[in-house]
């Protein structure tokens, strides 16, 4: 049996599993956001923009930018309230090249947890960015901090959930 998505991270800290996979549908990146990456960063090195000079290089075509893989690729894990901040990253690898028009899908395994304080810790994944063929092309761990406990979490939304206000009766 294939893979379910199960891409959202809704539950606190204290409730989630060492061991837990959570996985994405998959992104086709295209043409269009490597060319959009670049005018947004500045990184027009040209591996990613000059289609001549890549014809040269060993990949024989443009690649896709690893910061942008990396920056899809988190984004495709979907985070709830409990998840306060990115905390870090470590050991960011690109082990193989991500080729415009390649599709990525995460992987976000739970091999970490520790507690900060009463109310936050801290989680740590290792996330993959796949692609279509099933080969790694991108990992690191990856940390969030976030709320521990469920009633910390229902206290939140609770509070930044306006409630409808009664309108004044008409004179």
């Amino acid at each position: 049996m294939a893979p379910l998505i199960d891409n959202r991270i809704d539950m606190p800290l204290d409730e989630i599993e060492v061991g837990h996979v959570f996985r994405s549908g998959g992104r086709t990146i295209t043409e269009t956001d490597v060319v959009n990456y670049c005018a947004l960063t500045g990184n027009w090195i040209e591996i990613h923009s000059n289609v001549h000079y890549a014809a040269q290089t060993r990949f024989g075509e443009r690649l896709v930018q690893g910061s942008l893989t990396y920056s899809i690729l988190t984004g495709l894990i979907s985070f709830g309230p409990p998840i306060q901040a990115n905390y870090g990253i470590n050991n960011l690898r690109y082990l193989t090249p991500v080729h415009i028009n390649d599709t990525i899908y995460a992987t976000c395994e739970v091999i970490g947890k520790k507690d900060k304080d009463d109310k936050f810790g801290v989680v740590t994944f290792l996330i993959k960015a796949l692609n279509q063929h099933g080969e790694v092309c991108q990992q690191s761990e990856w940390s969030l901090l976030m709320l521990r406990k469920r009633e910390d979490v229902e206290a939140l939304v609770a509070s930044s959930i306006p409630t409808e206000k009664p309108r004044a009766p008409k004179s």
